[in-house]
């Protein structure tokens, strides 16, 4: 009875009322399904029925993903600023609007968006095993799209807006970026490769100065006085930071060690 009360009172009463019932939103156990889904087929299951396999080829519908990426990220941008964000959402301490109001309902449905497209996103490790890569397959591409889609699993049933959204908006632009690399970096056009050339190394920098800028607004919010979800930025501020060590690890193992080879 008691642990059954401490749920209901953790999942429940002291969630966003208002994304109860949207798709992922509610109970954590589908969450956890999905996580156990996830990594029991990307580590056994689609490994297993590839093993005696050619590789996928998948180019056309990479190609339609990545650019369903960039529509759905542009589309996420547009709609934070028409549910009222701002550039200073980076720095002024704008806390959740838990009301009813079009502003406010639309706010909330941006975190939804993100939790979806996180969820969606778990799709890209697959998708690597099948197309028998499965040296891109690291611990830090598995880790990273797990905690993304459990933080933008409490994002969505806690937080549902505040100044820190800012995340929402600079993850989309980044990913607008990437995955309009990802899209031209696919095809043999001369234009294309030579873009893509010109930007590839870019792309994990500007990844590093998000986190570095998710941080700052992080920390923008753990001001006192300022009443955004504190529980919430406790649990998400490490979590940048480990991602900031894996992220420089990776820049340093791809970039780093190809220029000391070109000297």
């Amino acid at each position: 009875m008691i642990t059954m009360d401490l749920y209901n009172y953790y999942v429940w009463e002291n969630a966003d009322p208002r994304t109860h019932d949207w798709f992922l939103a509610g109970s954590p156990f589908p969450v956890l399904g999905v996580i156990v889904g996830y990594l029991s087929l990307v580590y056994y299951i689609v490994p297993k029925y590839m093993e005696n396999r050619e590789p996928y080829k998948m180019k056309t519908f990479l190609g339609f993903y990545n650019l369903f990426q960039v529509g759905y990220c542009v589309m996420v941008v547009v709609k934070c600023f028409q549910a009222g964000w701002t550039p200073d959402y980076f720095y002024r301490c704008y806390e959740t609007d838990y009301s009813y109001s079009p502003k406010a309902l639309k706010m909330a449905e941006v975190t939804w968006y993100i939790l979806f497209i996180k969820f969606v996103e778990l799709l890209e490790t697959i998708l690597f095993v099948l197309r028998k890569k499965q040296n891109q397959v690291s611990f830090l591409h598995v880790y990273h799209h797990i905690s993304t889609f459990v933080i933008a699993y409490i994002f969505c049933k806690y937080v549902g807006g505040s100044m820190l959204v800012f995340s929402i908006v600079a993850n989309s632009i980044v990913h607008i970026i990437m995955y309009s690399y990802y899209f031209i970096s696919a095809y043999d056009v001369a234009m294309f490769k030579y873009v893509a050339g010109k930007i590839k190394r870019y792309i994990t920098s500007m990844q590093l100065i998000q986190f570095a800028l998710l941080t700052t607004n992080n920390l923008f919010g753990l001001q006192p006085g300022c009443k955004t979800c504190k529980p919430f930025l406790v649990m998400y501020i490490p979590n940048v930071f480990i991602l900031i060590y894996l992220f420089s690890d990776f820049y340093k193992k791809s970039y780093d060690r190809k220029r000391s080879k070109i000297e």
